[in-house]
């Protein structure tokens, strides 16, 4: 993906677009950063924008093979996902990522191109716009933290961010069922983008919890550059380093249960590391105890609901 991208190390958006309702997984992420840094700040309209097939399938963990089903699936999910944009206290946007997505078979490339709606918010932005590191956000493994981190960058001036944990869960687009219990949503998602922000980033994040009686309502945010980063920038490399190791062993071990590889990545790039690793680790303890008929089946559901290890570990086999 880094190979791809254009030689400026940052991308803009307007704060509306910073603080609009909307989900994309790891994937259709990629892709629109992608798009991000096509944009320069010259110009005044949008342009369609080609890129090579196998590329694309490159940035996207795909294996193109000559067969497009999986690749049209991306970009129709940008097609359909929509972002609520908030303009006035009268007036909410809804938009879709794209426009449109030409696929050229013969040629080998495919054309994007951003939606009209969204020229206020991405071209010649003057005022109230967020810089958003490019290179520290690929890093991010969880789109999760992504958005946080986006959000935190907003306010990086000021230091701190206030928001209600209702106010959270829209940003990240959350569904009502997902992650339903505050326990839950703090450690699949608020503890896991403080975690990887203040790993793979060169910011640091923290946050504290406003209680009303005894439930969270809101997470008082800091956000502040890391002094000494070059030692940091070394530091970054080797966690890198070290976590590109364990997705190829994560990779092995679904491989072991029955995935294939491109499905073993796109588990891992959508799910997050460490909800896969835990998952594994939730499921081999099992297989060692005799009890799943299904490993499979089983090992689809510890990542889909979030097994945690020490859980089974407690549990004596029957």
């Amino acid at each position: 993906m880094k190979k791809l991208l254009n030689a400026k190390n940052f991308v803009i958006k307007d704060n509306a677009l910073i603080e609009a309702r909307y989900r994309l997984n790891i994937q259709e992420s990629n892709v629109i950063l992608w798009l991000l840094n096509q944009i320069k700040p010259t110009d005044e309209d949008f342009k369609t924008h080609k890129m090579d097939i196998v590329e694309f399938a490159a940035m996207v963990g795909l294996d193109v093979n000559s067969q497009y089903s999986k690749l049209y699936l991306v970009t129709e999910g940008l097609m359909r996902r929509i972002l609520k944009i908030k303009i006035s206290e009268e007036e909410t946007l809804q938009v879709a990522w794209l426009s449109s997505a030409r696929y050229h078979h013969k040629k080998g490339y495919v054309s994007l191109e951003f939606s009209p709606s969204l020229k206020p918010y991405l071209l010649q932005l003057k005022e109230q716009f967020t810089k958003i590191d490019l290179i520290d956000t690929l890093n991010l493994k969880s789109i999760y933290s992504r958005r946080v981190f986006e959000l935190l960058l907003q306010y990086l001036s000021i230091g701190k961010r206030e928001m209600s944990v209702g106010q959270l869960r829209e940003f990240c687009g959350l569904e009502a069922e997902e992650y339903k219990l505050y326990g839950h949503l703090k450690s699949r998602v608020i503890d896991q983008a403080k975690q990887e922000i203040n790993a793979k980033t060169e910011y640091e994040v923290h946050y504290d919890e406003v209680k009303n009686s005894r439930k969270v309502e809101n997470l008082k945010w800091t956000i502040k550059k890391k002094s000494h980063f070059e030692k940091f920038q070394s530091e970054k490399e080797n966690i890198i380093k070290k976590e590109f190791r364990s997705e190829n062993q994560m990779i092995d071990r679904l491989m072991g249960y029955g995935f294939s590889k491109n499905q073993a990545k796109k588990m891992i790039e959508f799910h997050g590391n460490e909800t896969v690793s835990n998952a594994i680790k939730s499921v081999d303890i099992q297989v060692s105890r005799g009890n799943p008929e299904h490993p499979e089946a089983m090992m689809r559901a510890a990542i889909k609901e979030g097994y945690k290890p020490d859980v089974y570990k407690k549990k004596n086999p029957e």
